[in-house]
């Protein structure tokens, strides 16, 4: 508490020091070299409040607070109550700035009731450390569940983005749907759209009631990686979809125009062509030049246009003999260059009793189908009979040593390379069961040539002999499977007969194989999927700061005003005199008083 005698104390000090900063500058300006002339009543002797030193040294650290202006300062040092006031005022500001930036990112802003805080001289840092400790949290808070709310909405992006590829497709679905409306019904476009329920996503979120500080940021952390993380399970998902649904509504779209135009029959089936190769894949390449048999001129070569034109060579005339292969047991070749891609040929299991060898001769003519011999040699003495398939052809034959065998069946696999919608098998005859059928089961359509016979066994032909093997029509001896949709298919089966034969011959796909194929009605069905996003809530604080009076003012002075004018001349007197006998010491001053 101020008494007069400390204000009297205080006020003798100022005046001192104001006394020594007056002798001070008269020093420096003598050090210049400079004449003065000083007047005692010119000297100015009021006295610089203490106050206001202080309030300038404290000044420093606000002054760096309020440069921060986008920041609330984390603590401060020695304020005064009103600077208290100011900077939580400042903080509040801040904070609120940020609110509102948050508020547009959706964050949800709980405003908490005001407090009131009252302050003092003794407690106004502590009290302001501890309104600035909640706001930088709050304002933390705010920041963090902003920067959540800004991924989510870029997550709600991206989704609505994947969404849409799904509206663009069932668009497009009604638009091919419209175009063809004029048309004749069977180029139509027949699309069926189903919408199936939505798929949500939604994950299981913290919930942020209750939570205050770190433990509320750590929330909305998880919350913001649940969500992201359910929108990129549904994006995933939604884009596989969406791909599957556009694939499935080109190669519709594909398949009509190809349907409308003819030109699905092109890529329906098979024909060879005149660029048409065979090549060895397991199977052994032949010269067709090895000595096999005794007979004729004993080349392999011979030994194929025997075995599968008779001895006549009156069968199979469409038959060539440039590409033989040997068959050791199982074999493969590859027909390339085919009008749709290639074809793999497998044979096994060749029943030839007691055989030296078995093979295999490819052959085919332009536009027509694929066609293979399949026969046998054998060493020793034969029976009676007729070479060739037929086994009551002329030319009848019995001898020893190096000949050909009988061939009772084979097993056969056919793989495409291309798509295809058509398989022919041609040249069922002499007695012949094609049996033990795979790959066709799923066919839309079965056609039978008149002298075929389909049984549960298979699909056979009786006695007489016919070359149609390479043909290019569906003949009197062939049987067609179609579906109305082009794959790459895989087609296995047996191939027999029950007559003393040195060769089966078949073919497969040709000209008849290339049929128009009109599309079937496809179902597109749309699933999109939803993620709900989590409520991102922080509360912040609000503070109403109330200041107290905890000192007195000093006291008025009641001296009289002739006194203290006296006062101040008889000090006026002192400090002249100790001028005059500081400078008269040092020389050329011209001290004059004014009377």
């Amino acid at each position: 508490m101020y008494t007069q005698q400390n204000w009297e104390i205080r006020k003798s000090n100022v005046e001192a020091c104001t006394r020594m900063l007056a002798i001070a500058g008269a020093f420096a300006a003598i050090g210049l070299g400079t004449n003065v002339m000083v007047h005692a009543d010119e000297v100015n002797q009021a006295p610089v409040p203490l106050e206001e030193n202080l309030d300038l040294e404290s000044n420093t650290t606000i002054e760096t607070t309020e440069k921060q202006d986008t920041k609330i300062p984390a603590s401060v040092d020695h304020v005064t109550q009103d600077q208290a006031v100011s900077t939580i005022d400042d903080a509040q500001d801040t904070l609120a700035k940020d609110v509102e930036v948050a508020k547009k990112s959706d964050v949800i802003i709980h405003q908490k009731d005001t407090e009131k805080v009252t302050i003092n001289d003794q407690n106004a840092t502590k009290k302001t450390n501890e309104m600035l400790k909640e706001l930088n949290d709050a304002a933390l808070s705010v920041k963090e569940a902003k920067e959540a709310m800004d991924i989510i909405h870029a997550d709600q992006k991206a989704l609505q983005e994947s969404t849409e590829q799904m509206d663009t497709i069932r668009h497009d679905a009604l638009k091919l749907i419209e175009e063809n409306k004029g048309k004749a019904n069977n180029l139509q476009a027949k699309i069926v759209l189903l919408n199936l329920p939505d798929k949500d996503y939604t994950p299981e979120y913290v919930s942020l009631e209750g939570l205050t500080g770190q433990a509320l940021r750590d929330a909305i952390h998880q919350n913001q990686l649940a969500y992201s993380a359910a929108v990129s399970q549904a994006i995933a998902n939604q884009d596989k979809l969406a791909a599957s649904l556009r694939q499935q509504l080109e190669t519709y779209r594909q398949a009509l125009a190809d349907y409308e135009s003819g030109e699905s029959a092109k890529k329906s089936g098979v024909q060879w062509t005149d660029n048409t190769t065979v090549v060895a894949k397991t199977a052994q390449k032949m010269t067709g030049n090895e000595n096999v048999v005794d007979f004729a001129s004993g080349s392999l070569k011979d030994a194929a246009r025997y075995a599968i034109q008779s001895n006549a060579l009156n069968q199979n005339t469409d038959a060539e003999f440039n590409n033989i292969f040997k068959i050791n047991g199982s074999g493969s070749v590859m027909v390339r260059n085919t009008s749709n891609g290639d074809v793999q040929l497998t044979f096994s299991n060749i029943q030839a009793p007691n055989n030296t060898g078995t093979y295999v001769a490819i052959w085919g003519k332009n536009n027509g189908a694929i066609a293979w011999g399949v026969f046998a040699t054998y060493s020793g003495t034969g029976s009676s009979g007729n070479t060739g398939e037929g086994g009551n052809t002329s030319g009848g034959w019995s001898g020893s040593g190096r000949i050909l065998d009988f061939v009772r069946s084979y097993d056969f696999k056919v793989e495409t390379t291309g798509e295809v919608a058509t398989f022919t098998f041609n040249d069922i005859d002499n007695d012949q069961l094609v049996s033990n059928l795979g790959g066709m089961e799923s066919a839309k359509n079965i056609e039978a040539g008149k002298n075929v016979k389909h049984t549960n066994a298979g699909y056979s032909a009786g006695s007489g002999d016919v070359s149609q093997s390479s043909g290019n029509i569906l003949d009197s001896n062939s049987v067609r499977w179609s579906w109305n949709q082009s794959a790459k298919r895989s087609f296995v089966g047996s191939h027999s007969t029950s007559g003393n034969n040195s060769s089966i011959v078949a073919g497969i796909f040709g000209e008849d194989s290339m049929i128009a194929m009109q599309p079937e009605e496809i179902k597109l069905a749309f699933e999109k999927g939803v993620v709900t996003p989590p409520e991102i809530e922080v509360s912040v604080p609000k503070y109403e700061v109330e200041t107290t009076i905890t000192s007195e003012q000093p006291p008025v002075s009641k001296i009289s005003q002739k006194q203290r004018s006296v006062d101040t001349g008889v000090e006026m007197n002192l400090f002249m005199s100790e001028m005059m006998t500081a400078l008269a010491a040092l020389g050329g001053v011209i001290i004059k008083k004014r009377i």
